[in-house]
């Protein structure tokens, strides 16, 4: 697998995994959801983060 192939299955998998995790939000009590998009923005930015580093080093 290339860095790229890996990297579209990386975005992939972290785009489902936060659809997931935002729609499970409607289950949890309101002044819970800020920990989930707190986590959430750590998650992102460090994928995207990996993300621009491999499309730096290509």
């Amino acid at each position: 697998m290339d860095a790229e192939d890996e990297a579209a299955r990386l975005a992939e998998q972290t785009l489902h995994s936060t659809r997931e995790r935002l729609a499970g939000l409607d289950a949890r009590p309101t002044a819970e959801h800020v920990e989930v998009f707190d986590s959430l923005h750590q998650e992102l930015s460090g994928v995207l983060g990996a993300l621009g580093q491999g499309a730096q080093s290509s």
